[in-house]
């Protein structure tokens, strides 16, 4: 099979078609466009994700916490724990381990979640640092939650901007490819992207804001203003919007021109032939919502850039250009990196 996450088709058929029926405590499994579990535990329900690091190199450590951390952040919770599993090749040093340990507890309390147990393993199953995280928070009674899918008429909102991690990477692994195209300075601008890659406090405060419309589900939990979130991974602006309607069994258009890009990964995708919006893009994330001046207004009030750049519809889904014109927008594939015939799988997740 192909280098890469598998497709929504090959998931549903190889994988989700395959697991067993959820038990009644499973009030949500995850699947094709909802990265995380809720559990229910009484008084409170368990919010859980997963995600492997499989060749962040000696950034795995900081990459782990910040993926799996912002799975949980796109459903509106506050990542209170973390389960950290490292398998390391035999090649490692003790400082090289170590070093990652320490990278991974750095970036554990900037975002405010407890490493609270895991695994550490040397191992010849594999030639490259594998580290695997599992995060969790709870939702209390009275806590605001997303409805759990865009509806039609919803705007779909994005913070920051496209392809931050994207831009990382290609500056950590092909600055040959680059450096006759930019200046050290950029260089250095775009290694400097790694800071950016969380969105917990992005997705916590949108979620905070409760929907003017009022009202609670079975639990008792307030609504949030925002319907639905997704953080922006492999595949990118395009890939994470589609995967947000097909779970609602919703449409979805996109304005192209409106979806912000740093000028810097403007010009590294066009040096090395990558289209910006299918580029991995962890740092930033998409929000559906029917309040989106709400949702606006509380982001910049935190200095968290947002703004709209589609609206959920009926049926089809569409890219729209700076001219009106429609065009079809095709289901997520493999990420723009793996077209690089150098990469070797060196995604990070």
């Amino acid at each position: 099979m192909r280098i890469g996450k598998l497709s929504n088709q090959e998931l549903e058929e190889i994988v989700l078609s395959k697991l067993p029926p959820l038990s009644s405590k499973t009030l949500t499994g995850a699947g094709i466009g909802a990265d995380c579990a809720w559990l229910d535990f009484g008084d409170n329900t368990l919010v859980t994700s997963t995600d492997p690091v499989t060749a962040g190199g000696m950034q795995s450590g900081r990459i782990a916490i910040h993926v799996s951390c912002n799975d949980i952040a796109a459903c509106g919770v506050k990542p209170i724990g973390i389960l950290l599993v490292i398998i390391a090749p035999p090649e490692i040093t003790r400082e090289e381990l170590s070093q990652i340990v320490e990278q991974a507890s750095a970036t554990a309390a900037e975002v405010g979640v407890d490493i609270v147990g895991g695994h550490t393993e040397i191992s010849d199953s594999v030639n490259r640092i594998v580290v695997t995280t599992t995060a969790f928070g709870t939702v209390g009674q009275g806590d605001c939650v997303p409805l759990g899918s865009a509806l039609p008429g919803d705007t779909l909102l994005m913070t920051k901007t496209a392809a931050i991690e994207g831009s990382w990477i290609a500056a950590m692994e092909y600055e040959s490819l680059l450096k006759d195209a930019l200046t050290k300075e950029q260089i250095e601008e775009a290694r400097g992207f790694l800071s950016q890659m969380s969105v917990v406090r992005d997705g916590v405060l949108a979620a905070a804001c409760a929907s003017s419309a009022g009202g609670t589900n079975s639990k008792g939990n307030r609504m949030s203003a925002v319907h639905l979130m997704h953080d922006i991974t492999e595949g990118g602006v395009y890939g994470a919007a589609f995967e947000m309607a097909d779970l609602s069994q919703t449409g979805l258009t996109l304005y192209t021109d409106e979806i912000p890009v740093n000028p810097l990964s403007h010009k590294i995708c066009s040096v090395l032939d990558l289209n910006v919006y299918r580029l991995i893009s962890s740092g930033s994330i998409l929000i559906a919502t029917a309040e989106p001046d709400l949702i606006i207004s509380r982001l910049v009030s935190e200095n968290i850039p947002c703004k709209a750049i589609g609206t959920f519809t009926g049926s089809g889904f569409f890219t729209r250009d700076g001219n009106g014109e429609l065009t079809v927008l095709e289901p997520p594939e493999t990420d723009e990196l793996y077209k690089l015939n150098t990469f070797n799988s060196t995604l990070p997740h």
